[in-house]
């Protein structure tokens, strides 16, 4: 599993990535952080549990999956009041190769933690332990802020009640 130790100290938030993603695909970034309306349930337990965890993003401009994840995180970043980091431009790579993502140039963090999907959200606790991950999109519940209440409440042994 990785840790939060090898995530780079200075990555962009998520806001912050969104204003500097390719012009081509930034707009579709903008309309979904716009329109999008976070699950208000799971964002009052992500209050009280977000400070003991980090939660970041890997994640291709032009992926759709991307495209709906990272402004959920955006929207969170604002109303938990807490960076979420994000790394973007992850390529793939030439026709025949073995790898999942051309590093560089995406972000040498794919090789790093074993990324092979876009995007990938990461949850690690307080002492920076991978808690879990969301590959492509959530897989056990309907939304993105849900998934992540799952993964900390299963982290800390807390049966789910959203």
């Amino acid at each position: 599993m990785t840790t939060l130790s090898e995530i780079r100290p200075d990555a962009p938030s998520s806001n912050e990535a969104i204003e500097i993603i390719k012009p081509a695909y930034r707009g579709g970034f903008i309309r979904q952080r716009d329109e999008y309306k976070l699950n208000s349930e799971a964002v009052e337990k992500l209050k009280g549990l977000i400070n003991d965890y980090t939660v970041v993003i890997l994640f291709a401009d032009w992926c759709g999956d991307s495209r709906r994840a990272l402004p959920v995180l955006a929207l969170l970043e604002q109303e938990l009041g807490k960076t979420i980091p994000a790394l973007g431009g992850m390529t793939k790579p030439p026709y025949g190769s073995g790898k999942h993502w051309a590093v560089p140039p995406s972000p040498p963090e794919v090789d790093i933690c074993d990324v092979t999907s876009s995007p990938t959200i990461m949850i690690f606790d307080k002492d920076g332990d991978e808690v879990g991950r969301i590959k492509t999109r959530p897989k056990m519940t309907p939304t993105i802020e849900d998934e992540i209440v799952k993964i900390i409440e299963d982290s800390r042994g807390n049966v789910r009640t959203l």
